[in-house]
């Protein structure tokens, strides 16, 4: 199914292109941006960005996993992305990253519960979950000002199989 894009006050939330993967390359692919998130690699690479896009559309058709830019509406600018991992009947957990020029301006606090917003109203997914490193506190201020309630604290591992604490969290709407 093909998405159209979801518009918020400040921002377009739309199915990546292949022409975005070298703006992803230079966001993500940014050491400080790689360190707040478990899973992006450092260095990351044209080619591992452009796999990553291509995967996108049919993840969506399944129903495993939707993944969206977020982009500035006055520029069209690329600035991070948001993302509902393990779609489960109503169920999803939510991901997200920025880009370092982009931190403290409210972009993913605004992209994260517009895309809530969205699913709630045309999927009927009302129980959304997410965690982040304890490292990255300003992660967890994005989903307690989305609703979210912290759960607990757990350890995973790392992209270098290292144990990390994550703080968990979740909403669920009735």
């Amino acid at each position: 199914m093909k998405l159209k894009p979801i518009i918020s006050n400040r921002l377009i939330l739309r199915p990546f292109t292949l022409s975005d993967a070298q703006e992803v390359v230079n966001l993500a692919g940014d050491r400080r941006v790689s360190e707040m998130t478990l899973n992006i690699p450092y260095p990351y690479s044209l080619e591992a960005a452009q796999d990553w896009i291509a995967l996108h559309a049919e993840q969506w058709s399944n129903k495993e996993s939707l993944v969206l830019a977020i982009e500035k509406r006055d520029t069209e600018e690329l600035v991070g992305t948001v993302s509902l991992v393990s779609i489960e009947g109503n169920k999803a957990e939510i991901g997200y990253w920025m880009g370092h020029p982009y931190w403290g301006n409210g972009y993913c606090t605004e992209a994260v519960n517009c895309l809530i917003r969205f699913m709630e109203y045309s999927h009927g997914i009302n129980h959304f979950s997410a965690e982040h490193l304890a490292s990255n506190p300003a992660s967890g201020r994005v989903m307690i000002k989305n609703g979210m309630q912290f759960i607990a604290s757990i350890l995973k591992k790392d992209r270098h199989g290292n144990e990390v604490k994550i703080e968990t969290y979740d909403r669920k709407n009735t």
